[in-house]
């Protein structure tokens, strides 16, 4: 049986900085998209990693394999609070237009209780009071994801577009990474941030995003040889291994 990887079904995003011209550099606008694409990519591999290994789960490796997708959940809903609560609110502020993320706002309302259902089973599954079914787990998955991965790709060229603004915008990125930082304590070290080495495949679109997450070496260094280890159970279902390379998936008996 041939190796299955977190690729599929559902496509990840091409980032606006593979897709330049030849000697065409990155202006703040692509390189923001581009890393919002490869955050978005995160969460999609996740969900794919979900949804081919579910139904293969067995009753060893449920508790684990719940984890991790209880830590999906989490780091779903974050991104999009974050976004609702502090990015949206700066970009509308900074372009004069209170409508300017007004339908990605939408696609965030037509997800939510289907991520919320989610949510629910996967914690009452963790909690024994329901029995974990990996077919069931990917039926509610087959409920909102498709919504979820296009709003995920509508974002980028709706990131893309706010150059429109021009010089209104200068530093907007910068702005909300800053204000992100602060909100990253929030899912953890040893889970949300180890999450990233998870799902960040750095052999992605040739491997031109090697510095992707834009944190120091050393704290890398530190997330893959140390804080790993915390979790090293929920990290065997991800769709990377410790050196962020993607690896086959567990769809056979797991």
């Amino acid at each position: 049986m041939s190796s299955i990887y977190a690729n599929h079904p559902f496509q990840l995003l091409a980032t606006p900085t593979y897709q330049l011209r030849n000697g065409e550099k990155p202006n703040e606008f692509v390189h923001a998209a581009t890393h919002m694409a490869l955050a978005h990519n995160l969460m999609i591999r996740a969900l794919n990693a979900m949804y081919l290994q579910a139904p293969q789960i067995s009753p060893e490796k449920e508790t684990p394999f719940l984890n991790f997708a209880e830590l999906w959940c989490r780091v779903v809903e974050h991104h999009h609070r974050t976004e609702e609560e502090i990015f949206f609110p700066m970009l509308e502020e900074m372009s004069g237009d209170k409508d300017v993320m007004n339908e990605n706002t939408k696609q965030h309302n037509a997800f939510q209780s289907g991520l919320a259902q989610f949510t629910i089973y996967v914690r009452e599954c963790l909690a024994h009071e329901k029995k974990f079914n990996g077919e069931e787990l990917v039926r509610i998955l087959d409920s909102f994801a498709a919504v979820l991965w296009q709003h995920l790709s509508d974002e980028i060229p709706t990131l893309l577009a706010l150059e429109q603004y021009g010089e209104r915008m200068r530093g907007f990125y910068a702005k909300f990474a800053a204000e992100v930082e602060k909100t990253q304590q929030e899912l953890g070290v040893l889970a949300g941030a180890v999450f990233v080495i998870a799902t960040h495949d750095v052999g992605f679109e040739g491997g031109i995003h090697t510095d992707f997450p834009p944190i120091p070496f050393a704290i890398t260094w530190g997330l893959r040889n140390v804080a790993w280890w915390a979790h090293s159970d929920w990290w065997q279902f991800a769709p990377c291994d410790r050196q962020g390379k993607m690896r086959p998936l567990r769809t056979q008996a797991a």
